[in-house]
């Protein structure tokens, strides 16, 4: 199939640019690419050299030179590409080696045509002032925190060494309408690379411009897309560079960097986790600019080719240091920090500021535990402070007295509360002649405090609490508005008596 897109592109003009004689290229991998052959006349006495043409968007050569697409800055109708090798950049319509032609895909191809590409490469400095003018461009057409707009910076930087990722960034742009969501993708498109705005986009397509180009891709009042489901399922999967979507005997990879602008923040916990959250309001701050004013594409078009500049002198050399602080961020927290921070490796203080602020994020992207899910963490986060051993059958007698104490009306059963367990991440159980036993092993005691640090606890009375029986120091560090006075409690505080009296009051 690829094959038949290609030799649908290549016009005649295209094939006579390719008898054009090109620089040397030694062949390599990470090629987005078409193949056709074709057949060149060789001195006398020689066999004809059969020539593979190769289409493609990038390139990483076993030597070290690295290709990329750009646009031509003579006609933006047209296609170049850009060659670095050691130290030095040059641009033509093809570069020629042994029996392989690399061509770009064309301008006015349906995948390329409305993505933004940089017009050249021009130097940028130090990462300091690269990251300085990101941010000051922004700021001229967006009314953000400096929190934010630091975010935002990063995240464009980071879109530059996509390849270099296990986890592609994505960012969740949330607010109501007129809070200036579409002006924010639409400078993150100027700035990205290859970035791509669409209002709406179909399965199909996105598995198409994904797998070819891997975009920036920037979503627009996604709220609004016809299904939303399906809309979040291919997010989730493009987060990570190993997963392959398999369609109609077709494999495609969807991975890559993306965001994506919300009305209201999905209640899709797995997508959010894997977003910066950005809040965006309504402003009255005068004098922003709109992306259409020429001073900001101006400006734009010129730090996108700093940007490309130092992905081309970067993206091998970057290594990011190992951090403690790091370490200590929640796994999905800890993949967006490997991101974020890989084009800042060299700048310490960024790098801390980075893991403090998405220690913050943490707080927001957590979805809340169900009622449910509450009710059996908070019996079972009681049942490790205490000398007693219960069953899941006593488990869910405490959960459903919990459930009834806060008003609610459904009850679970002792099924549920088994895989709710699990899904809790409290599996160390054993068969005994009364049922299954909840183990208190240091490990689960040690589980069930992580999970009241990050969740709180909010079903459990206050008045129903009594003196702690026994100091718990992995209580300590927990505030006092997460354990809302918990220490140790007697289970004789839910039994049926306890229940009756406090309905009959």
């Amino acid at each position: 199939m690829k094959s038949e897109a290609f030799e649908t592109a290549v016009n005649p003009a295209l094939r006579r640019r390719m008898r054009t004689r090109g620089n040397p290229l030694s062949p390599g991998n990470n090629l987005a690419f078409s193949p056709i052959t074709s057949v060149s006349k060789t001195s006398e006495g020689h066999a004809p050299v059969s020539r593979r043409v190769i289409e493609i968007s990038s390139a990483e050569l076993e030597d070290g030179t690295q290709i990329e697409l750009i646009e031509d800055p003579q006609d933006s109708s047209r296609s170049l590409l850009a060659r670095f090798a050691n130290g030095d950049i040059d641009f033509a319509e093809q570069f020629e080696f042994g029996n392989r032609i690399f061509v770009p895909i064309s301008r006015t191809s349906n995948l390329l045509r409305h993505v933004q590409l940089p017009r050249g490469a021009k130097p940028y400095g130090t990462v300091y002032s690269l990251v300085a003018n990101t941010r000051t461009l922004l700021s001229r057409v967006l009314d953000l925190s400096s929190n934010d707009l630091e975010f935002l910076a990063l995240f464009i930087l980071s879109t530059w060494f996509v390849e270099r990722f296990s986890v592609a960034p994505y960012v969740a742009l949330v607010g109501s309408p007129g809070s200036g969501k579409s002006t924010a993708l639409s400078v993150l498109r100027l700035l990205c690379r290859r970035g791509l705005l669409t209002a709406d986009i179909s399965s199909a397509a996105f598995y198409a411009i994904c797998d070819q180009l891997t975009p920036t891709l920037l979503i627009d009042e996604a709220s609004t897309a016809g299904d939303r489901r399906t809309l979040f399922h291919l997010l989730r999967t493009g987060t990570t560079r190993d997963i392959t979507a398999l369609r109609k005997n077709e494999s495609f990879k969807t991975f890559g960097p993306k965001a994506v602008a919300w009305i209201d923040l999905p209640s899709d916990a797995a997508l959010n986790s894997r977003c910066i959250v950005i809040p965006l309001r309504e402003t009255r701050r005068n004098g922003l600019l709109r992306t259409i004013d020429p001073e900001i594409r101006k400006a734009a078009a010129d730090l996108q080719m700093s940007l490309l500049r130092y992905r081309f002198e970067k993206l091998r050399s970057l290594a990011l240091p190992k951090t403690e602080d790091s370490d200590e961020l929640r796994p999905r927290s800890r993949d967006l920090y490997e991101a974020l921070a890989l084009p800042i490796a060299d700048i310490p203080e960024k790098r801390q500021w980075l893991v403090e602020r998405l220690r913050a994020q943490e707080e927001i992207r957590r979805a809340p535990l169900s009622v449910k899910q509450s009710a059996v963490l908070e019996v079972v986060f009681v049942i490790m402070h205490g000398p007693w051993e219960q069953t899941v059958g006593d488990l869910t007698s405490l959960a459903n007295n919990l459930l009834e104490i806060a008003g609610e009306n459904y009850r679970l059963s002792a099924r549920e509360v088994g895989g709710l367990l699990t899904s809790l991440g409290f599996t160390e159980r054993g068969r005994t002649n009364r049922g299954w036993l909840i183990s208190t092993s240091q490990r689960q005691i040690i589980h069930a405090h992580n999970l009241v640090s990050i969740y709180g606890m909010s079903l459990l009375p206050m008045e129903l609490l009594t003196d702690i029986q026994r100091p718990c120091k992995r209580c300590k560090p927990l505030s006092r508005s997460t354990l809302r006075g918990l220490g140790e409690t007697t289970l004789a505080t839910w039994s049926s008596r306890s229940l009756r009296r406090r309905r009959r009051s």
